[in-house]
């Protein structure tokens, strides 16, 4: 049987801001079922790679592939794959955790019973009916890869996940990812 397309492949990235080359032939894959961390200091490349990897800047060189989708040439399938949490996420204050997943399944078509399905493996179904303006730095992350994971996305990416988390909130973090 033929094996089905790895969620990312990257070959040969490169990125540069004037003469400075933030990414220079990066190239990677991330297997199925994987979590794959990116390391490094500030400066590193690792906020670059990201939006070259979710098309929000471009890159000047190399190829992603996103569930065997070129990103250049089939932004909408590749970008179709993928869930993602890039810096803290905007959500609507005023509107409970509910009503923001609620309105992000309605604008993508995705199943109402995805949203008790991501409520669930966030272990944010207790608070989805409160505020989130109340909610914590924690609970924001959570609802955010909550919709990041509607529709089951092949690729999750998430940009500093336990950015501004005390230590429990970064254990708690880990497990969700886990």
């Amino acid at each position: 049987s033929m094996s089905s397309p790895l969620p990312l492949e990257i070959k040969n990235l490169s990125r540069r801001f004037g003469a400075v080359k933030a990414l220079r032939d990066v190239t990677l894959s991330v297997p199925e079922g994987s979590i794959y961390a990116f390391l490094g200091p500030n400066g590193a490349g690792k906020t670059t790679a990201i939006r070259c990897m979710l098309g929000l800047i471009r890159a000047h060189g190399g190829e992603v592939r996103i569930a065997g989708h070129d990103l250049r040439g089939k932004r909408t399938k590749a970008l179709a794959s993928v869930g993602a949490v890039v810096e803290t996420p905007a959500l609507f204050p005023n509107l409970t955790g509910r009503e923001n997943l609620a309105l992000t399944a309605r604008v993508l078509g995705h199943d109402k019973m995805e949203i008790d399905r991501v409520l669930d493996v966030t272990e944010m179904s207790q608070a989805a009916d409160r505020r989130v303006g109340h909610y914590s730095l924690g609970m924001r992350q959570r609802i955010g890869i909550a919709r990041a994971l509607l529709g089951r996305p092949r690729l999750l990416i998430l940009d500093e996940p336990s950015n501004g988390l005390d230590p429990a909130g970064i254990r708690d973090m880990r497990g969700l990812i886990k």
